[in-house]
């Protein structure tokens, strides 16, 4: 036998070692190419090999049986507290909030909130395990999930969806939004409520600073939230001008607390249907800020 040293060995071991894989799917159809059957190795979490054949093995290997193999799903807004409820809910809540000029909106969250009157843990519970089963069974494995917290729903909400969470983890990853629904300024005792809720464990604090009265109250809820937000190292959800309404400015005041905050890539902003609406100027400085605040 010829003298071979042994770091030829040792590095032979090593490639090997290197090559192994905690999961490989074989046979996998991608979507850029319908026709081609591809095998992925992936390592650590992530997706460490695309090709035709991996030669290595894997701790798990499925075989996908050409069938697509892609990314999951993310639902990055569903009222997870909510699901199930629309036989509670008020017909007239639903014709306001979609009718085509939005102008009704305010009025359709005040009438949705009679649901929350019986709000407990209990049914909630059942209702967001159901859909987050049905959320895996379809492909979506990622949710930032909101709960009302407020006045009428209490602490209910989150508990469940806190519950949900830690009962799905590793299968959904949901994320817990505390929600001020309701608003912080003109609810009172909101804001202890939603210290509260994240004492308890959510992990997002969430606004909706255009339910507010006065651009005042608007500029007060948003600091509020980035306060929370700064004290419990979370990030930011807020449903900012969602109603048919051109001079809703919740968006630049939400985007003007991230940038000296330095909360970019942790700042989120939901339904902003207002945006439509601007005239050209207001909308390019707008555009400007929104870049600025990531």
């Amino acid at each position: 036998m010829p003298d071979v040293p042994i770091r030829h060995f040792l590095n032979i071991i090593w490639r090997n070692m290197s090559e192994l894989y905690d999961l490989i799917i074989r046979n996998a159809v991608l979507r850029s190419d319908a026709n081609a059957r591809m095998d992925i190795g992936i390592k650590n979490g992530k997706i460490a090999k695309i090709t035709e054949k991996i030669d290595s093995k894997g701790e798990k290997e499925l075989d996908a049986g050409g069938n697509l193999v892609t990314e999951s799903f993310v639902n990055t807004h569903l009222h997870l507290c909510k699901v199930y409820t629309l036989m509670m809910m008020d017909e007239a809540a639903l014709k306001d909030y979609h009718g085509a000029d939005m102008g009704k909106a305010m009025t359709a969250i005040e009438l949705a909130a009679r649901v929350k009157e019986n709000y407990d843990e209990k049914w909630i519970i059942k209702n967001v395990r159901k859909a987050a089963a049905l959320a895996t069974k379809y492909g979506c494995t990622h949710i930032r999930a909101f709960a009302d917290v407020d006045s009428k729903g209490k602490l209910e909400g989150i508990k469940a969806l806190i519950k949900a969470r830690d009962e799905f983890k590793g299968i959904v990853d949901i994320q817990t939004v505390a929600f001020a629904q309701d608003g912080l300024v003109r609810e009172p005792g909101a804001e202890k409520l939603m210290r509260q809720a994240m004492d308890l464990g959510a992990d997002v604090v969430g606004g909706i600073p255009w339910i507010e009265y006065t651009d005042a109250d608007i500029a007060e809820h948003v600091r509020i939230c980035f306060d929370l937000a700064k004290e419990y190292d979370k990030p930011v959800s807020m449903l900012v001008d969602d109603a048919g309404d051109n001079g809703l400015r919740s968006l630049e005041v939400m985007a003007l607390e991230t940038i000296p905050t330095g909360w970019q890539g942790r700042s989120r902003a939901h339904h902003a249907r207002a945006i439509a609406m601007y005239p050209k100027p207001y909308l390019l400085k707008l555009a400007a800020i929104l870049k600025q605040a990531g």
